[in-house]
């Protein structure tokens, strides 16, 4: 009686051990994507002052800041790299007077933040479009604002 109940508990552990390896990857996934979600959320919740501080610090590149003009202005957040998501970039084209480097058309731009302001000149075309291939016209990218 004793080996037969020996057994028994011991085909309950294996059972049970065999049931637990399928559902915590499915738990796993489920909290991955809840995760995403809620940075999603929380970045579309801070874009317009993402946007608003964009737009402030390109437009004291100009000589005349008052006289900013935007255009085509979205908030992307990049897909994720290695695992992590990286801060959302606000790309559009900016103008005024004068214009960047004394432009009279608009000018596209690239912000990641305060620091990293990128703009379209002649000598960065091929850069400066790498760029906007990896964040703004990602189509892994989401928009978060438009």
């Amino acid at each position: 009686m004793n080996k037969r109940n020996a057994v028994f508990g011991l085909c309950l552990v294996v059972a049970a051990c065999g049931r637990s390896g399928a559902a915590p990857a499915a738990d796993t996934l489920a909290v991955a994507k809840q995760r995403d979600d809620s940075v999603i959320a929380l970045r579309t919740q801070q874009a317009p002052a993402l946007a608003d501080t964009a737009r402030v610090t390109l437009a004291s590149l100009l000589k005349q800041p008052e006289s900013a003009l935007f255009d085509s202005i979205v908030v992307v957040q990049p897909p994720k790299e290695n695992g992590s998501w990286s801060a959302p970039w606000v790309c559009g084209r900016i103008g005024g007077k004068p214009g960047i480097g004394g432009r009279s058309t608009m000018t596209p731009f690239v912000y990641q933040n305060r620091i990293n302001v990128f703009v379209l000149d002649k000598d960065n075309a091929a850069a400066f479009a790498a760029l906007r291939a990896k964040g703004c016209e990602n189509p892994g990218a989401r928009v978060v604002l438009k």
